[in-house]
């Protein structure tokens, strides 16, 4: 992936209260000059004021650079932090909510990744070298899909025996000629297996059209101080005939006999220090059945033929597998993505 161009920069020095409400009006200012939306840009102000913040609470003085982006025809605000002094001693500390800064308008770093398209940390080094924080937020285009969405999607869930929450979740995402869908499992079941999978789902939902290897590294900060997760997604492009796929631990999937999906799986845990997943990308015919299922389904079936379906939408198949092949002692979810059939009950 290339670097984003930076066509403007401004800098301002942090050294005293005050300065991060001057730094947040910099950044609104900005973001709204980019056509940003008036809540986007409102969130840029936050990241500003939390950035500028920390620099005060943790080493005393630093500097907030603003920069306007361009990748291509995408436009973008990067805003970018530097300690002068020990900088954050505790940077996964800092991630997890409820870290915020004194006086500041978000929720640590947790709140800058969850609003920021693109975070990266650098922690100190060296004496006088502090925490250098880098955060990315591009506009999002207008919706301009020109053909119609070929494939149906559907889901069904539920909590172990004796469970009052889910500790699995899933995504699904439509945009232009796009779709986003994915597994997600709280490592257990259970209230923390619960905040774990909500944290990804928060996370993966809110930025949906950024790159996977993107995708999984925010949601690793995402639930730190968490169980973790595992999961898996699954990005379809029907005017390409495509499908992008990732999964990090053991979210599983089943696909019709001649799929060209290649799944490459990474054993870990999302939230615990996991692996980059394996991105891979295939054509995706019209079709071609995925299923992904978490581990509170049993594995030991088959897919039936694409054909001997046809009339079963994707949301009465899930529904199916699941009442058919779930375990009473896990969470368990099962989501489906298929060609789209002309009568659905969904």
């Amino acid at each position: 992936m290339s670097e984003p161009t930076r066509e403007q920069t401004e800098r301002y020095d942090i050294q005293q209260d005050g300065d991060d409400i001057i730094v947040k009006q910099a950044a609104e200012s900005m973001a709204a000059d980019l056509g940003f939306e008036e809540s986007a840009t409102a969130e840029i102000g936050i990241v500003a004021v939390e950035l500028a913040s920390n620099v005060l609470k943790h080493a005393d003085s630093g500097e907030i650079a603003l920069s306007h982006l361009t990748d291509g025809d995408r436009k973008g605000v990067r805003i970018e932090s530097f300690d002068v002094g020990p900088g954050i001693a505790n940077v996964d500390a800092a991630f997890e909510d409820g870290a915020s800064t004194a006086g500041s308008l978000g929720g640590g770093l947790g709140a800058v990744n969850r609003l920021m398209h693109r975070l990266t940390v650098t922690a100190p080094g060296e004496p006088d070298f502090g925490t250098k924080v880098v955060a990315d937020r591009w506009k999002r285009k207008p919706a301009s899909a020109t053909s119609p969405c070929p494939l149906s999607f559907g889901a069904a869930s539920r909590p172990a025996a004796n469970e009052t929450v889910n500790g699995d979740s899933f995504v699904i995402k439509r945009w232009d000629e796009q779709a986003l869908v994915g597994v997600i499992d709280g490592l257990g079941h259970g209230a923390d297996a619960h905040e774990a999978s909500m944290a990804a789902t928060e996370y993966v939902e809110t930025h949906y059209d950024s790159r996977m290897e993107a995708i999984f590294d925010g949601t690793e900060r995402a639930c730190r101080g968490t169980r973790g997760v595992v999961m898996a997604l699954a990005r379809f492009d029907w005017d390409a005939e495509s499908v992008t796929f990732a999964t990090v631990g053991n979210i599983n999937y089943k696909l019709t006999d001649d799929t060209d999906l290649t799944v490459v799986p990474r054993r870990g845990v999302v939230g615990s220090n996991g692996p980059d997943p394996k991105v891979t990308h295939s054509e995706w015919r019209p079709g071609d059945r995925l299923v992904l299922f978490s581990d509170g389904v049993d594995s030991h079936w088959e897919l039936p033929p694409a054909r001997s379906m046809a009339d079963e939408s994707a949301t009465v198949t899930a529904r199916r597998l699941l009442d058919q092949h779930s375990k009473p002692h896990d969470d368990a979810t099962v989501l489906v993505v298929s060609g789209r059939v002309d009568d659905q009950s969904d």
